[in-house]
């Protein structure tokens, strides 16, 4: 139970380490399937690189809802009001249940036509269309996982998504050695192996979370699926807080996926360096993810325990947290970039990493940006004021595809010169997000 007073670094870092492991979770897949299909050839590696985007742009909007439905926990977490969680999440579960069978016959009827028209390889596409068909089944899996992720941070549990995490990852590493290459008595699959081991290793994540409810009697504390039918009051009030951050997510991993397809059109050697470098910059955000997620839940548990002045000093604790984060990463990356790119490069090809150390030291810049950002934003969010998060995503994403299209196409930059686009997208993210958080109109937000 975290204290009603001011919240400290340890009760920090006690609620955002796990999550933090969580957040590997999908950069885990990703990275696995991309290692493997690096082994393979350049058209694989691309391949996964861009259905793994398209999958993960549709994701988000599960993300994002969760993201709305962890606050509205926390919040009442906060509040005392134990009985409303169950309700909450029974609801959330069946919404993103129903949520994740509509975006699987996307993926699977409009998924094709949309890659199609965005992908210039042919190659690409066509092994692109092989991974994305089973990758899509998983997203079932992935979404109910993301309804107890939500409740077990909102109520300040978190140590669960640990061990789900655990599951979840070695699954998805013996899965893929298995289905792509034909190991242990496994058909060889390629590139449809990596993904149908990704899907697999979700349903993995899910029984861990379900076996963890009823061993922990969390489902007895907070009355979870003893109120299995919709209601629409409930529905209704997680809507509104939670609709607008999964409109955000979708719209900031939309331009995350416009971004690359611009990159795209710079050829596939340039494509190929931002996969490699996508994998690096994605294990090297997640602390600041996780700090993010933490952000959102104790910000709307100090304003619903009645203690709205302790929330820009939380946020500050939180951004100092970020800014020590980002130098273990970014001192390796200046230092030493040649090893942080073969960690990800199986083949340690050197052209390959040479061309690649300017973007590398481009995404360490946008590394500082992104955790001093991330805190103010989520602390946005957290306060309830979802739909002045959605504007604020809204407005900085459009400058970021405009300058994105204008380094890349219009002035047909180098790679490295494209990625400028996004340490200049987070320090207009930071300077909107503080500004509103310093004039406290959030203080006095119900939800």
């Amino acid at each position: 139970m975290l204290e009603k007073q001011s919240i400290s670094y340890s009760q920090i870092l006690k609620l955002a380490f796990p999550i933090i492991i969580g957040g590997i979770a999908q950069n885990i897949i990703m990275a696995t399937d991309a290692f493997f299909m690096a082994m393979v050839d350049e058209v694989s590696l691309d391949a996964v690189g861009l259905a793994g985007l398209f999958f993960s742009t549709v994701y988000i909007l599960g993300l994002g809802f969760s993201i709305g439905v962890q606050i509205l926990i926390a919040r009442r977490h906060g509040e005392k009001d134990y009985a409303s969680i169950g309700a909450i999440f029974d609801n959330s579960l069946i919404f993103l249940g129903t949520l994740s069978l509509f975006l699987w016959a996307g993926m699977e009827w409009i998924g094709p036509m949309i890659l199609k028209s965005l992908i210039h390889s042919d190659a690409v596409y066509q092994s692109a269309i092989l991974y994305l068909d089973d990758r899509a089944w998983g997203i079932t899996f992935a979404f109910v996982n993301l309804a107890f992720r939500s409740f077990f941070i909102g109520i300040s549990s978190s140590a669960i998504i640990s061990w789900s995490t655990f599951a979840t990852a070695a699954a998805n590493v013996v899965l893929n050695y298995g289905l792509i290459f034909g190991n242990f008595n496994l058909p060889a699959m390629g590139i449809s192996g990596a993904a149908i081991a990704s899907s697999l290793a979700e349903i993995v994540g899910t029984i861990v979370f379900f076996s963890y409810a009823f061993v922990g009697k969390f489902h007895q504390s907070f009355q979870l699926f003893a109120q299995w039918k919709w209601k629409k009051d409930v529905m209704a009030h997680i809507t509104k807080i939670a609709s607008p951050v999964m409109f955000q997510y979708f719209i900031s991993h939309a331009g995350w996926f416009l971004f690359f397809i611009i990159v795209e059109q710079a050829g596939e050697r340039a494509l190929a360096i931002s996969v490699i470098i996508r994998i690096i910059y994605m294990f090297q955000m997640v602390p600041f993810w996780g700090f993010s997620s933490a952000t959102n839940t104790l910000v709307s548990h100090t304003i619903g325990e009645g203690n709205p002045e302790q929330v820009m000093p939380l946020l500050k604790r939180i951004t100092l947290l970020s800014v020590i984060g980002s130098l273990i990463f970014i001192i390796p990356n200046l230092l030493f970039p040649e090893w942080v790119l073969s960690l990800a490069i199986q083949d340690n090809s050197t052209s390959l990493i040479q061309q690649s150390i300017p973007t590398l030291y481009v995404i360490s810049l946008a590394l500082l940006f992104f955790g001093l950002a991330m805190t103010w934003f989520s602390g946005v969010t957290g306060s309830g004021n979802t739909r002045t998060a959605l504007l604020i995503e809204t407005c900085t994403i459009a400058v970021y595809l405009i300058v994105a299209w204008f380094l890349g196409i219009y002035l047909k930059g180098e790679v490295h010169e494209i990625w400028y686009t996004e340490p200049f997208y987070f320090a207009v993210m930071g300077i909107v997000s503080f500004w509103y958080m310093s004039k406290g109109k959030w203080k006095n937000k119900k939800i």
